[in-house]
This record gives C-alpha cells, sequence and structure tokens, in this order.
C-alpha cells in the first residue's frame, strides 16, 4: 500500500503543477529514512539502523535538516525553473518504486 500511495503523490505534484501553472510552482520531497519519534521504536533496534545506513550511499540516516534544505531550496529563487519534480532525499538509497 505504501508504494502505491507514494507513486500517487508523483502523480499528484505533477497534476497540480500544470493545473497551478505558471503562478505556482508545485514540487515533491521524497524523504529517506529519517529517525523521528514517530520512528522512534525503530531506532533502537541498533541492527536495523546499521542495516538502513548501509542501504544508503552516504552510510547514514537522513535528518531532518536534510529534508529542511530541500524545502528551502525549493521554496528559493534558486528552484524558479523547477515544478511538478519530486526531490528524492534519500542518500543515495535505491528507490524501490
Amino acid at each position: 500500500m505504501y508504494g502505491v500511495t507514494k507513486t500517487a503523490l508523483f502523480g499528484l505534484t505533477k497534476a497540480l503543477a500544470s493545473e497551478m501553472s505558471p503562478d505556482t510552482r508545485v514540487n515533491c520531497i521524497a524523504p529517506g529514512f529519517v529517525p523521528t519519534n514517530f520512528a522512534d521504536f525503530l531506532v533502537r533496534d541498533e541492527a536495523l539502523v546499521e542495516s538502513l545506513e548501509e542501504k544508503t550511499l552516504l552510510k547514514r540516516l537522513g535528518k531532518a535538516e536534510d529534508m529542511a534544505a530541500a524545502a528551502a531550496f525549493l521554496a528559493s529563487d534558486d528552484s524558479s525553473y523547477i515544478t511538478g519534480e519530486t526531490i528524492v532525499v534519500a542518500g543515495g538509497t535505491q528507490s524501490r518504486l
């Protein structure tokens, strides 16, 4: 089910970008695994954390600051020619979609 809903968000991003252009840009951030309070039970398992880290090219889990930096970039004029796109912020983890 997760893969289906994530793919639906990609389509929604494209559709909204088309609908709202040219005055509004619409983009999506697809985060990798980020330890948060919501996922606290997962990061208590050291073996699982190591396994997740090994699956990323950068050999670490994401941080909230990584996602915030992507959002700040998309909100800035530096991304003024980007719309309808999904920015993957996952440390090089191979997507399963």
